[in-house]
């Protein structure tokens, strides 16, 4: 199974610079210990104790040291859920445990022809350092919150850590390699929402480094495309709040697209990205939005948002299609993607938004 397969078989609702003026300066705990023991060129999981999956299990991460000088950091997908129907009635999102062995079944399946594929002709990160996240809490990698979901005849405790668990991967990441030359932040789907969430996380460990933001299939989209109760669920659940206060305050409260807007102020001189398709299907569902909807939705982002800032860029095809970045050489959108996204690390004057 390919991994823009794996991305989207359990997703999301388908089966469910200068800091904005009312941003408070986040709190991130110190570098901790480095990672020991890693073979250039393989994969190695490293357990982390301090991490939980949305059953309480620890997870980790997957690393592979490269010979070149930049970091990749890839989130990976596969869901969102946050209440007890969404999440044990429907499971419209991955559950732990995740560790070495389910790491392993995605190596062989699920890694080639991705962008964590070195041997991906043409692919802009064969050399880098590549480490992979998991996604087992729910949440889109954004969450900060233990809940108890109440159902007709038992109640569960989850675990919405997926931000508390970035954190915690990124102190040791951070000492293990504390200046690459270039970081690069993507993720798809789920992962593609946590790269934008935990962006400003990843500066905060890598200041110095020229960085790129690659998030594929998770459009923060504006006001009247995404309904109050579910934007009110998510926060309640996950405690949104702690995560995306710091970066754009209370706008993003009602307008996720704010994003946008308070990462490109903010980090004025890095590159970031949107992967889309106009009306991805999974992402369409998430959102409860028709296809028509969400592309409305999207070239308004495009537009409206993206379009006048100075760093921030789409990358957007036709058709309904989920993630790409798990096949990037099957897209093109007058260049493929993979030269786009070299045009984008490499600082190419040429990269600009493409779209149909």
């Amino acid at each position: 199974m390919r991994l823009t397969a794996f991305l989207s078989c359990l997703a999301l609702a388908a089966c469910g610079g200068s800091r904005p003026p009312e941003a408070a300066g986040p709190s991130y705990p110190p570098p901790g210990q480095p990672l020991a023991g890693l073979a250039v060129g393989a994969w190695s999981w490293v357990e982390f104790p301090d991490s939980s999956c949305d059953d309480g299990s620890a997870t980790g991460v997957a690393v592979s040291p490269g010979t070149g000088t930049d970091l990749v950091v890839f989130l990976n997908g596969g869901g969102a859920c946050w209440d007890y129907l969404t999440c044990y009635v429907l499971n419209t999102a991955s559950h732990g445990p995740f560790g070495a062995a389910q790491f392993e079944r995605l190596r062989t399946t699920a890694l080639p022809g991705s962008i964590l594929d070195r041997g991906l002709a043409g692919n802009p990160f064969a050399d880098a350092t590549l480490v992979f996240v998991p996604y087992c809490t729910g949440d889109i990698h954004g969450g900060d919150s233990v809940v108890t979901y109440t159902g007709p005849s038992d109640s569960r405790v989850h675990h919405h850590v997926g931000h508390a668990n970035v954190l915690a991967f990124l102190r040791r990441l951070a000492a293990t390699w504390p200046s690459p030359q270039r970081l690069v932040v993507a993720g798809a789907s789920a992962g593609g929402f946590g790269a934008l969430l935990n962006y400003d996380a990843f500066r905060h460990y890598w200041p110095a480094a020229s960085a790129f933001l690659v998030d594929d299939s998770g459009p923060p989209l504006g006001p009247g495309a995404v309904s109050p109760q579910l934007l009110s669920a998510w926060y309640a659940s996950w405690r949104l709040d702690r995560t995306l206060d710091p970066v754009c305050g209370s706008a993003c409260r009602t307008d996720l697209s704010a994003q946008i807007t308070g990462l490109s102020r903010r980090y004025p001189h890095d590159r970031l990205a949107l992967l889309s398709s106009l009306q991805d299907q999974v992402i369409s569902a998430y959102y409860q939005l028709s296809g028509a909807e969400l592309e409305a939705a999207l070239l308004r982002v495009t537009a409206d948002v993206i379009g006048p800032t100075a760093n921030f860029r789409a990358f957007l095809v036709a058709g309904s299609s989920h993630t790409m970045l798990g096949d990037p050489a099957a897209f093109s959108q007058g260049i493929s993607l993979l030269g786009w996204l070299e045009q984008e690390t490499s600082g190419d004057a040429a990269w600009s938004t493409r779209q149909p």
